[in-house]
């Protein structure tokens, strides 16, 4: 399953509570199966733009996700007071999913995911040395990254090879490749 920035992280819980409560799965074994399933791809880079849902209202719509997640944030922050015994409340701080009166979805994707990546190499750097550096000191190994996207010539190349020789054959050559703007040949066709 894919979360493809914070808006779907909410499938993290929604997996658990599938798991745990139709399928009959332990907890351990359900969070497994979860984390093995999940691959999140951060779009965002500055912090205050990653999502946050208020408890209250997180907890109102939806009590019993509301009731895994909560049991999600207390084992990760078991985990970051084993880890960090000396520097515990500080870490809880940047990491916890529950903080401040807010979910933080992004948290909850990455504690959730076997991936995380940034949308480009910068991007994904970004996020281990700034944005998400504690996470990316506690759980390196899963951070990767993944350049999004492809260009529309390349794409064309590759998916329409038939298209692509046509082209080449009307424009004369194959510049249109690395220059866009040749493709403006075809119009007579």
């Amino acid at each position: 399953i894919h979360i493809n920035d914070t808006h779907p992280a909410l499938c993290v819980a929604e997996l658990m509570r599938i798991l745990v409560d139709e399928k009959g799965f332990g907890w351990d074994e359900a969070w497994q199966i979860t984390q093995k399933t999940i691959a999140y791809t951060n779009h965002t880079i500055m912090s205050e733009a990653l999502e946050k849902w208020p408890i209250d209202l997180f907890k109102s719509l939806l009590p019993r996700v509301y009731q895994i997640v909560e049991e999600i944030n207390k084992r990760f922050v078991m985990q970051i007071r084993d880890r960090y015994p000396n520097n515990a409340a500080e870490k809880e701080k940047k990491m916890a999913i529950l903080y401040d009166g807010q979910v933080r979805m992004a948290y909850m994707a990455i504690v959730g995911s076997f991936s995380v990546n940034g949308v480009a190499r910068l991007h994904t750097e970004i996020l281990k040395n700034q944005e998400l550096k504690d996470f990316y000191q506690m759980m390196p190994e899963k951070f990767n990254n993944k350049t999004n996207g492809i260009t529309q010539r390349r794409f064309l190349l590759h998916a329409n090879p038939l298209l692509s020789d046509w082209i080449t054959k009307k424009l004369g050559s194959d510049k249109f490749i690395t220059d866009l703007p040749q493709l403006s040949g075809l119009k007579q066709y």
